[in-house]
């Protein structure tokens, strides 16, 4: 829609902008809960660059090897690729990766049960806010094109310098990802306070994943290990995210007999 501004002379992408201020949202979310809950925020914060580096590497690793087929680079030139954020190609499995990595690390490290409760729900509701500002500005900036329309959702090139301007209208996912979001995000909140639970936080990642392994049906990008069963394709996206829809259901049973 509208994928840069132009400050002091220079362009800068809407991708940027929503990074910097989503980070803002985590932080300041995450401060603001770990004073409430008497949490140390300097034990969430230090560990954010190495998080950070973690999560890029292995977001732009997976794009690479996906895309050229070379899972194991050994010369520089291969090396320079991966870590160059060239074009933000990055890929949603190296994504999910890395947060299975980050998480089970995080809470190994937390002995206490009752301290477990609380970061969950400290990083939980930090999550949410951010990715809910975050995804609208993946909506303006359009370097992930989704399925054309020209319904009556349809979204549209703002500037000259849109991808958008190739179509008449496409599917505004991002914006419909951040509406669900919200939505999912109020209940489990309000469940939450109800019972009197800090887990459910697991529920709103099982269907955070599940919204977007619908609205993947609508993106247009290149598709790996593809599997068409009936009008429908699967790629590695859907299986990664199948995969840890099912370790967060059997997480969430096992937590519950043990009432966590």
């Amino acid at each position: 829609m509208y994928p840069y501004i132009e400050l002091f002379g220079k362009e800068i992408s809407m991708m940027t902008i929503g990074v910097i201020i989503s980070a803002i949202i985590f932080l300041t979310t995450a401060w603001i809960l770990t004073k409430r809950n008497h949490q140390d925020f300097l034990k969430l914060f230090y560990r954010l660059p190495g998080w950070i580096i973690l999560s890029y590497i292995l977001w732009r690793y997976t794009a690479y090897s996906l895309e050229t087929w070379n899972y194991f680079p050994t010369s520089t030139a291969n090396l320079i690729t991966i870590l160059s954020p060239q074009n933000y190609n990055f890929h949603f499995v190296g994504l999910l990766i890395a947060s299975w990595i980050l998480f089970y690390i995080f809470f190994s490290n937390i002995k206490r049960t009752e301290n477990k409760r609380i970061w969950i729900d400290i990083l939980f509701f930090s999550i949410a806010n951010s990715l809910i500002i975050f995804w609208i500005f993946l909506t303006l900036w359009d370097s992930v094109i989704w399925t054309p329309t020209d319904n009556i959702f349809a979204i549209r090139a703002l500037t000259d310098n849109s991808n958008l301007n190739k179509f008449d209208g496409v599917y505004p996912i991002w914006l419909f990802i951040s509406f669900w979001t919200l939505i999912i995000h109020f209940i489990i909140s309000m469940i939450s306070i109800i019972s009197k639970k800090n887990w459910l936080w697991i529920r709103w990642i099982i269907w955070i994943l599940l919204v977007f392994n619908i609205v993947f049906l609508f993106q247009s990008y290149p598709r790996h290990w593809l599997i068409t069963i009936s009008w429908i394709s699967f790629d590695i996206k859907q299986y990664t995210s199948f995969i840890l829809i099912i370790s967060c259901i059997i997480t969430a049973i096992r937590r519950e007999k043990k009432k966590f």
